[in-house]
């Protein structure tokens, strides 16, 4: 199979089914053609198609194709995730630490980086808490400017 056709089967895979792992997609393709990918072709076409790892629901994550409409979803989802499961926030020189509900840590810690602030050198999440990491306290004054102020565009 020539690799723009396998990479329009791994979209249409994507598109039409629920798909967790990578692996899911080398069985349907085995399953329903007979050919068997290997891992690395495939994550090769999911980087080259814009095909992510997004965060469902806590802790779930399901492939999909990333579009600009979906970019201005995640803005919206991170909105969501702001209302309801921030429990506190707090600016301590150039870094923000971001305190959530058990299990949304990671979940909003996606939604901030889809938003590529360039101000940000790094995040680093856990179960409830996140650090947003950047170079100077006025920056980091910035950075939770954009985000919680739902300004960012």
């Amino acid at each position: 199979m020539k690799k723009s056709k396998r990479q329009d089967l791994v979209t249409m895979i994507v598109k039409q089914n629920h798909i967790y792992k990578k692996a899911d997609i080398i069985d349907y393709i085995d399953d329903h053609f007979g050919v068997r990918y290997s891992m690395t072709t495939i994550a090769r076409d999911l980087r080259e198609l814009h095909i992510y790892r997004l965060p469902v629901k806590a802790n779930q994550y399901e492939y999909k194709l990333l579009t600009q409409q979906s970019q201005l979803d995640s803005r919206v989802r991170l909105n969501d995730y702001i209302e309801t499961e921030i429990i506190n926030t707090m600016i301590k020189e150039s870094y923000i630490l971001i305190k959530t509900t058990p299990g949304f840590a990671q979940s909003i810690n996606y939604y901030i980086d889809q938003l590529q602030l360039k101000e940000i050198i790094g995040t680093i999440s856990g179960n409830d808490t996140i650090m947003i990491l950047t170079h100077s306290q006025s920056i980091a004054e910035y950075v939770y400017y954009k985000i919680f102020n739902h300004n960012y565009s």
